[in-house]
């Protein structure tokens, strides 16, 4: 019959061999921290045999242990560093200290170590190091690929119109209030989103950019929402976090939304609703807590109607509505938006001449600051001597397409309030030009003092910039001529 190792007479000496076997050292003291029990391991540690050892008080090897302190307060004491001292030289090792008890009174205490050598410790040290290096620039990248590319002085313009949408921009970013910003292609709806999130209390946290229109139709909930492992054909084993749990304390950019496919918009309610995020394939919630920005350039009424867009979730996310203006809405911004552009391409010293800054300044820009952009970017790559003329601008901007008229259609009929405005503002532009933009000389000759005739240059948003095209809305001829940006 075989031998049973498990008889009461062999169990001592069964666990004593299998505790001896480990590498990791081991002793146990009573209350009294006398040694009742210690592996050969720990025993290689201290430099003694292990006969010596047991039955003594462990500060007989130890002199500073803290087996007292721990089987006195009966509290465990975990990861502690202890440097051991031998015939070898110093040993480095890492101590737990765990008190054992019945019925609450502390019986002893049992030591674990886990190193046996400082050389031992310093690879897995280098090792910790490293992980930790690593996890710092991964957590960089995530935070740098987290966060807005813009922020509210990214808006360029001085025009009442701009100011006007900036200080309503900021109203709604201090508040929690889901944001729907609306406008036409080219305005720059996601840089209005990124001064949102700059300007909120959630500054700090992530920014989740998402273009709806640019995620395939049957991949927008597995992207959105996450995924489980196997949840369908070709998932990953791991499964995926979703792009909405990224914004988690931060804010969500959910742009072209009114692409995002009826399933996903009703599963999107919920999450906005209950702030709960269910991954595809999973019955296990996710609390979620971010704030949502939206944006599109198409009428969501007008798909509400078609049954393209549901109804309840244009209530939840418009709230607070956003309107872009186009740049056609505000043209005196067209020179500092120049500007901007020729600085941040390396070109801030070209000059335009006047009557390029004129065609740019009667355009109807169709395609908004995008299309500006775009245009300056093509004229400097033609452009000789440092000089944006006619000749390097496109062909488009001479023809009728995109006009004036186009853009913003003359009503038939004007009231007296403006047709004084108009006589004023002409009045305004000949007095200035004629007095060479000398404040002074030019209140005197209208007859009102500087101050008034400051207030009424921001009224109508007149600066030298934008003279030359409001004097031609305003049917005034006869200027000496345009100068360049530089003289100017």
């Amino acid at each position: 019959m075989t031998e049973d190792i498990f008889d009461a007479e062999r169990q001592e000496q069964f666990f004593a061999c299998i505790l001896n076997s480990l590498t990791t050292g081991i002793f146990v003291t009573d209350k009294d921290y006398i040694v009742r029990f210690i592996n050969e391991a720990y025993a290689n540690y201290l430099g003694f045999p292990r006969e010596e050892i047991i039955g003594r008080p462990i500060t007989d090897f130890i002199p500073d242990s803290s087996a007292p302190r721990v089987t006195a307060s009966g509290i465990a004491e975990m990861g502690k560093l202890r440097t051991i001292k031998n015939q070898e030289g110093e040993r480095v090792i890492v101590v737990n200290r765990l008190p054992f008890k019945h019925q609450g009174r502390v019986l002893g205490m049992l030591a674990s170590a886990v190193f046996s050598s400082r050389e031992e410790f310093n690879v897995v040290a280098k090792r910790v190091e490293l992980l930790d290096k690593q996890v710092a620039r991964y957590a960089r990248r995530m935070k740098s690929a987290l966060s807005p590319r813009y922020c509210l002085d990214s808006i360029k313009g001085t025009s009442r119109t701009i100011r006007h949408f900036r200080d309503m921009l900021v109203q709604y970013a201090r508040t929690e209030l889901s944001v729907l910003i609306t406008g036409a292609t080219g305005t720059g709806k996601e840089l209005a989103a990124c001064a949102i999130h700059c300007e909120s209390q959630r500054r700090e946290g992530p920014f989740v950019s998402i273009n709806c229109a640019a995620i395939p139709k049957e991949l927008v909930e597995s992207e959105l929402f996450g995924y489980v492992g196997g949840a369908f054909s070709g998932a990953h084993k791991d499964g995926k976090a979703g792009l909405i749990a990224l914004a988690d304390g931060g804010t969500l950019f959910l742009d072209e939304i009114a692409d995002m496919p009826l399933p996903a918009q009703a599963k999107l309610l919920r999450v906005l609703e209950e702030h709960i995020l269910f991954r595809v394939g999973s019955t296990e919630p996710r609390e979620v807590d971010f704030r949502l920005v939206a944006a599109t350039n198409r009428d969501l009424k007008k798909l509400l109607a078609k049954g393209l867009f549901r109804q309840d979730l244009y209530y939840r996310v418009s709230p607070a509505i956003l309107k872009i203006p186009c740049l056609c809405e505000r043209r005196e911004d067209i020179p500092p938006l120049i500007e901007h552009f020729l600085e941040r391409m390396g070109k801030g010293d070209v000059q335009i001449t006047d009557s390029a800054m004129e065609v740019l300044m009667s355009y109807g820009w169709p395609g908004n600051i995008r299309e500006l952009r775009n245009v300056i970017a093509s004229a400097l790559g033609l452009c000789k001597d440092g000089i944006i003329d006619m000749s390097v601008l496109s062909p488009e901007l001479f023809s009728d397409h995109g006009t004036l008229q186009e853009c913003a259609p003359q009503p038939s009929a004007k009231n007296l309030q403006s047709i004084l405005a108009e006589n004023e503002l002409r009045l305004i532009i000949l007095t200035l030009q004629e007095q060479g933009w000398n404040m002074t000389r030019s209140a005197t000759a209208l007859g009102i003092s500087r101050a008034t005739l400051y207030e009424k240059l921001k009224r109508y948003g007149l600066s030298r910039d934008n003279c030359i095209y409001l004097s031609r809305q305003a049917g005034v001829g006869g200027s000496s001529g345009a100068r360049s940006r530089q003289q100017e």
